[in-house]
């Protein structure tokens, strides 16, 4: 509990304000305390500051304010604390969960202990309004007493709650609006790193099911592997995905492609030859990293540069030196090769053994229509059917009602692709293949677009098909650099003659990136 205490007040540079009051957002919302009194003190001083100031309190007003009111004891607390390093993102998170688990544990324990007093001699308890007492004697008291407790023990320590009284519940109502109101990045998700899309729908939140369909070819995967990377290495969140359709190491070829046409080796490019000029950036081939065909200078970039800075070996990703800083992680798992059949309940297992070592942000699935089924299903639409509705139930239901963003690929039908090239490339939610539940169980559905035309310009057309709680983004395209598989915004709108319709003559870019990062 120390090293979380420390990681809600701020002392020099080195702290991360706005990731202090993260970490107080969290566990204000997890419901623990302290036992400490002096600690139950400091809690309640920053608890009330940060309500208040939008932003966690610095050493020094803690300090003052202390000394100030002659409370030495909690003075000296604060110097007992400061030694310790704060921590930040999921693993504050981690350690927030530990903390909550070892209550629980200890939660139950008691729970069973009053149980066995009720069934041998009876225990006096008050009602839920703390008013009246009653005595519980027997062994049907005594189970009704522990399902009554089972709420506290089941329930998530983050994110939704179970059950409840609606009508009796106004203060935690009240205590969830406080939460949401101070929490700059209440109903934000998951961004892609695709403008339009972002600013429209704000990323993948939680205990929603995002649904992403193409045809083949349409560049699902790409999009799937570069919403990961962006998320790693532009926002510091970690990621999961299960990969059915492709091997561990093409995944991660295409992720270290990527990574060489990050902006920040440009100079670096440009001294080893691998790219001309400044502001036309050209990055790694995928396939000459696949075949092992990169020239000398590529593979000096790559090794030298690449490598150690997405592995969090240089002073950018410091990942090696200080755990809180740098990129998030990027956890790939594919299908077990013991399994004949990879089903949901397999990745919903996986995912939150993984989530308990290293809380992530989002789960992706490559692809849906190759989960099978918990049951036997005579059709391929009715399999496909409880795929997806098993998706959105993981996605509320996931770590015990905390909830968590699943993004699921699926195939456009050919009849769907057909329709499309007739169409402008507009798809429409009968084109998904066999699962009429897509429509019914997805917050979101998108859709992107690759044909021959689009492909020779180096661009791919994006669509939204449904959206539950925003209005969609109109059609647009965004820029593909085929040999490092990145996927970049841009709003060039002389490059296809609808582009001014669908995306508008007044898109500023700057103004647009202030509307994101805001």
């Amino acid at each position: 509990m120390n090293i979380l205490l420390r990681s809600m007040f701020i002392d020099g540079q080195d702290d991360l304000p706005d990731l202090a009051f993260g970490n107080y957002l969290m566990f204000d919302q997890s419901g623990l305390g302290f036992d400490v009194p002096e600690d139950v003190t400091l809690w309640g001083f920053i608890k009330d500051f940060c309500r208040t100031h939008n932003h966690c309190p610095n050493l020094t007003t803690l300090r003052e304010h202390y000394t100030r009111i002659g409370e030495d004891v909690v003075v000296d607390r604060l110097e007992q604390l400061i030694v310790f390093s704060p921590s930040f993102k999921g693993d504050f998170e981690g350690r927030l969960n530990n903390r909550a688990h070892e209550r629980k544990v200890r939660f139950v324990r008691e729970v069973l202990r009053e149980a066995d007093t009720i069934i041998r001699s009876g225990l006096e308890v008050k009602d839920a309004n703390g008013k009246k007492t009653e005595k519980l004697l027997g062994p049907i008291d005594a189970v009704r007493y522990v399902l009554d407790k089972s709420h506290d023990i089941v329930s998530p320590t983050l994110g939704t709650r179970l059950s409840g009284e609606v009508t009796g519940d106004g203060e935690d109502f009240l205590e969830e609006y406080t939460r949401r109101k101070l929490d700059p990045l209440s109903g934000i998700g998951q961004f892609t790193g695709l403008t339009q899309i972002d600013i429209t729908l704000a990323g993948s939140k939680k205990l929603e099911l995002w649904t992403h369909a193409a045809f083949t070819g349409g560049l699902k995967s790409t999009f799937m592997l570069n919403w990961m990377y962006n998320q790693a290495v532009h926002y510091g969140h970690s990621c999961l995905a299960f990969s059915i359709e492709m091997p561990y190491e093409q995944c991660r070829r295409i992720l270290y492609a990527m990574h060489s046409l990050h902006e920040r080796f440009e100079d670096i490019r440009v001294k080893l030859g691998i790219q001309q000029q400044k502001g036309v950036e050209i990055g790694l081939e995928y396939k000459k990293i696949r075949d092992g065909a990169l020239s000398p200078n590529e593979e000096v970039f790559l090794h030298e540069y690449v490598v150690p800075d997405l592995m969090g070996k240089t002073s950018v990703n410091p990942r090696s030196s200080d755990p809180q800083g740098g990129y998030g992680n990027i956890h790939i798992e594919v299908a077990d090769p013991d399994k004949s059949d990879f089903t949901m309940d397999d990745i919903r297992s996986k995912a939150e053994l993984m989530y308990s070592k290293d809380p992530f942000k989002a789960i992706f699935i490559d692809h849906m229509g190759l989960l099978s089924s918990r049951k036997n299903h005579r059709s391929t639409t009715e399999r496909l059917n409880e795929v997806v509705r098993d998706a959105k139930r993981m996605a509320m239901s996931f770590n015990r009602g905390q909830g968590i963003g699943v993004v699921g690929l699926f195939q456009i039908s050919r009849e769907g692709f057909k329709s499309a090239e007739k169409n402008g490339g507009n798809y429409n939610l009968t084109h998904l293949s066999y699962a009429n539940e897509c429509e019914r169980s997805s917050d979101i559905v998108t859709t992107s677009y690759v044909d021959d035309d689009l492909r020779k310009q180096n661009r791919v057309r994006f669509q939204c098909l449904k959206s539950r709680d925003d209005a969609p983004f109109e059609p647009f395209h965004s820029r593909v650099e085929w040999g490092s598989r990145r996927l970049l915004t841009t709003f060039d709108m002389d490059m296809i003659d609808t582009q001014k319709e669908e995306v508008g003559d007044a898109i500023d870019q700057k103004q647009l990136d202030e509307q994101l990062e805001s």
